[in-house]
């Protein structure tokens, strides 16, 4: 890796101390990014969205998190994006009822809504989310799995699949006790 990217943060609409982000991530709306500290970025991202991040998050290389400026990404704290994964706040209507299939060449029928990561929540690699989400605190999301609706999804557990099925729940009172121990932590 050539190293981070500092000349970035200044293009942002804040950014916070102890804050990583890769070269070769691309923000197409940089003054609607608000990244708190301890944040990481890591390289070949695409963000299209607004984007406001809480403390000790994590967005692994090749994450896109799109939908466009009008909609917006949050991540709370302790949240995680894993490796590859996709986070849409906009999405097409494809059956051919309401025009083209690409906003660009014409007009379409599009779906949007804001993706909300409640604190200690995350997604693992190569998920797909669709718009008007929320993780609730502490539910994390299998590899591979799809998520269009969140009317499942409950605190504290973890779902797997296409489609998504609750799998086992998370060990609460270890993550946060973790969360807080400086011993933990590591700061740069």
């Amino acid at each position: 890796m050539i190293g981070w990217n500092e000349e970035i943060k200044k293009e942002l609409g804040y950014c916070g101390k102890n804050v990583f982000i890769g070269h070769n991530t691309i923000f197409t709306n940089p003054s609607k990014v608000f990244l708190s500290d301890n944040v990481r970025i890591d390289p070949f991202c695409l963000i299209t969205t607004a984007l406001e991040v809480d403390n000790y998050v994590q967005i692994c290389s090749h994450a896109v998190l799109g939908g466009g400026s009008q909609q917006k990404i949050k991540l709370g704290k302790w949240a995680f994006i894993g490796y590859g994964s996709k986070i849409f706040c906009a999405s097409e209507d494809y059956s051919g009822e309401f025009g083209a299939v690409n906003e660009f060449w014409g007009s379409s029928k599009i779906f949007r809504g804001d993706i909300i990561f409640e604190d200690y929540s995350g997604i693992a690699s190569d998920v797909i989310l669709l718009p008007n989400i929320t993780l609730p605190i502490g539910c994390t999301i299998g590899a591979c799995s799809f998520i269009h609706s969140n009317k499942k999804l409950k605190e504290w557990s973890i779902y797997l699949g296409n489609p998504l099925k609750f799998h086992k729940k998370r060990n609460k009172k270890n993550i946060i006790k973790l969360s807080n121990d400086k011993n933990f932590l590591k700061e740069k």
